[in-house]
């Protein structure tokens, strides 16, 4: 149980920066939990060697939906180079008996080490990504991986280095995502002159109409191209805007905060 203690411990650590810090959320979490679920099951002696593949199309999946956020990159190099080496060994990590006998602990090789993820191997062609970098302490002893290094580093960058939107810094963590209303946004917009009148045409609608906000996330140039009563006329510069809020709004809140924040050339 000394592995399971230590993810425990990590796990409070990292809670407490998160809610320091308010890093981005990441989307889609019950995927990483369907991931984890086989090597959770392993440290507790469950072994069901199908959810290997479960947790590599999760893992892979809960990657695919968070990419943009930092630290995630680097934590999914590093569970990739961990289920490589885990798919040569059938879903379990491999460590050498070397290396364990340097530490003190013999064992013969095919042995499924209890409240781990690990299998005791004398060699593996891919032994570099298996878990042979020991660490010592007076508490506890651990040996890890790259992979591992990899995941505890992407980990730390995005505690560290990501931020949650502006839009959401004060909303819960644990909350859902709603739109802002579009009252709420009206106000933040003042019409009259204006350096991007098109622009300002556009969000006003919007902010009117949330058929036309929502559909102005989906598309925005073909919302405003195809409005059935104001048809706005962007140029190069306010399409290229609209692309630009697009590629980074995920609510239609963001995207009518955005819209504002340009209209009002903030």
């Amino acid at each position: 149980m000394t592995l399971l203690t230590v993810y425990l411990v990590c796990a409070l650590v990292g809670a407490i920066i998160a809610l320091w810090r308010a890093p981005a959320w990441p989307r889609y979490n019950l995927l990483l939990a369907i991931a984890a679920a086989p090597q959770i099951g392993h440290i507790l002696g469950i072994r069901i060697s199908e959810m290997f593949i479960v947790s590599v199309v999760a893992m892979i999946l809960w990657c695919l939906c968070n990419y943009r956020i930092a630290g995630v990159p680097v934590v999914a190099s590093g569970a990739a180079l961990n289920m490589l080496a885990m798919a040569w060994h059938g879903g379990a990590m491999p460590v050498r008996a070397d290396i364990l006998a340097d530490l003190g602990y013999h064992f013969d090789a095919g042995v499924l080490l209890e409240g781990s993820k690990d299998i005791v191997v004398h060699g593996s062609p891919l032994w570099l990504l298996s878990d042979w970098l020991p660490i010592s302490t007076d508490v506890v002893t651990l040996i890890v991986s790259p992979g591992d290094l990899l995941i505890v580093g992407g980990v730390l960058v995005w505690l560290l280095f990501s931020r949650t939107p502006e839009s959401e810094r004060e909303r819960p963590m644990l909350a859902f995502h709603t739109p802002v209303a579009p009252s709420e946004k009206r106000s933040r917009l003042t019409p009259g002159h204006s350096a991007r009148p098109a622009l300002t045409r556009l969000a006003l609608l919007a902010a009117a109409d949330p058929v036309l906000a929502e559909r102005l996330l989906r598309d925005p140039l073909d919302a405003a191209d195809a409005h059935p009563h104001y048809r706005v006329a962007l140029d190069a510069r306010d399409r290229a805007t609209l692309a630009a809020i697009r590629a980074r709004a995920r609510t239609v809140g963001e995207f009518l905060g955005e819209l504002a924040a340009e209209v009002d050339g903030t």
